[in-house]
């Protein structure tokens, strides 16, 4: 089988589109300041209630997704692997998240109730319990490229940008793939190949340093 070949943007192009989205959608902002952080899927995101995350210890646990058909409407299900996997986030995406608590903390205050824990980080619900429909994040960020001149870059690029980033840099593919969502690393290898650092010297070095005691006797 053909490799699968990917076109990740670059980290000056993610960076633009995030700023402008700070800019014109404070709550796609939010949205996507996660989904660089965690490589995650995007009905993994939109599928995220606030007791899944831990601002304080900079994590998330992703157990579920959000699905659309025409058959059922919207529903949550689990995630592509059936597994929950702990992920940590960075500094940038708490900000944001806890600026997104602000917004949900005044709708909810509008409507005569308290955020609860269960409630959708993602959801123009007032009760909280119906989140976005993936196909309305789409929309939202096709505005957004556009706006910035970016329309070659799709939403799921944002995952390749966070595999080919953490990958070139030499986090290990185990990681990489409990980010992705990856249910086996050869998952991972498989369409990130060509971006796994070459360390073929530092592998004969290595050896060579082992057998070196062996040979000077």
């Amino acid at each position: 089988m053909p490799r699968t070949e990917i076109n990740p943007p670059s980290a000056a192009t993610v960076r633009e589109l995030l700023d402008a989205a700070q800019r014109t959608d404070e709550e796609l902002h939010c949205w996507l300041q996660v989904a660089v952080a965690t490589g995650a899927r995007r009905g993994e995101l939109c599928a995220l209630r606030w007791c899944d995350f831990d601002l304080d210890g900079r994590t998330v646990r992703i157990e579920r997704s959000v699905s659309a058909t025409k058959a059922h409407g919207i529903f949550i299900k689990t995630t592509k692997t059936g597994r929950v996997r702990p992920v940590s986030i960075t500094r940038p995406a708490i900000t944001a998240l806890e600026a997104q608590h602000d917004r949900a903390v005044l709708a909810a205050t509008a409507g005569g109730r308290e955020v609860e824990p269960g409630d959708l980080v993602f959801t123009n619900d007032p009760t909280a319990q119906r989140p976005w429909r993936p196909e309305l994040v789409t929309r939202r960020w096709e505005r957004l490229r556009k706006r910035t001149g970016h329309g070659g870059v799709r939403i799921h690029d944002l995952r390749h940008f966070v595999a080919n980033e953490l990958l070139t840099a030499g986090i290990d593919v185990r990681t990489v793939a409990n980010r992705l969502g990856h249910a086996r690393t050869s998952t991972t290898l498989d369409i990130y190949w060509a971006w796994v650092p070459a360390r073929d010297r530092d592998a004969a070095e290595h050896l060579e340093g082992l057998i070196r005691p062996l040979l000077a006797t």
